[in-house]
């Protein structure tokens, strides 16, 4: 059963519990069914937030399971899990991060710097995204892009360890460069 009708089918079943204490009101003005109706989208809303942090918490599950992947050098295995996490919480910045930083670890940049884009259309600001992006603008030569990115992470996140590691990889990259 789609999530929707599901919902559908609750509003519906909430309806009729909730009109059932104002049977005894007079309709004559549309009240009962308002009433009715009023109640009924109070626990849909809260079963619908209940559905999302269900949802949350499973991508937040996901993306812990995808990072041990990660770290044991499984990183197809990662970015499954990463998937299953978007599909859990498509909203997830930190998600799309994870999957982008498993792709650029795979060679395939594209796909990386797509999934970069998306997690830094959700949340412009979040950590992750900005260094490992950052890191990337790096290996292609994109060293003033990089500095966009820590010039952000300075600004929102001062303490952030990504802003110190960024900071140190452009030091390093600068480094490197004959004069």
């Amino acid at each position: 059963m789609p999530l929707d009708a599901g919902r559908a089918g609750w509003s519906m079943t909430a309806m009729r519990i909730f009109s059932s204490p104002f049977s005894r009101i007079g309709d004559s003005f549309g009240l009962k069914g308002a009433l009715s109706w009023l109640f009924a989208g109070f626990i849909v809303l809260g079963l619908g937030a209940g559905l999302a942090a269900a949802d949350s918490a499973k991508s937040a599950l996901f993306l812990d399971k995808g990072q041990a992947a990660q770290e044991a050098g499984r990183i197809a295995e990662a970015r499954g899990w990463y998937e299953r996490a978007i599909v859990q919480n498509p909203a997830s910045a930190d998600a799309y991060a994870y999957l982008a930083r498993a792709e650029n670890e795979a060679g395939e940049t594209t796909r990386a710097e797509r999934h970069f884009a998306s997690a830094l259309e959700i949340d412009p600001n979040n950590p992750s995204a900005l260094y490992w992006s950052g890191l990337l603008d790096l290996q292609k030569g994109r060293e003033e892009a990089a500095r966009k990115k820590l010039d952000r992470l300075k600004k929102t996140c001062s303490t952030c360890p990504q802003r110190a590691a960024l900071a140190k990889a452009l030091e390093t990259h600068g480094a490197g460069k004959a004069p």
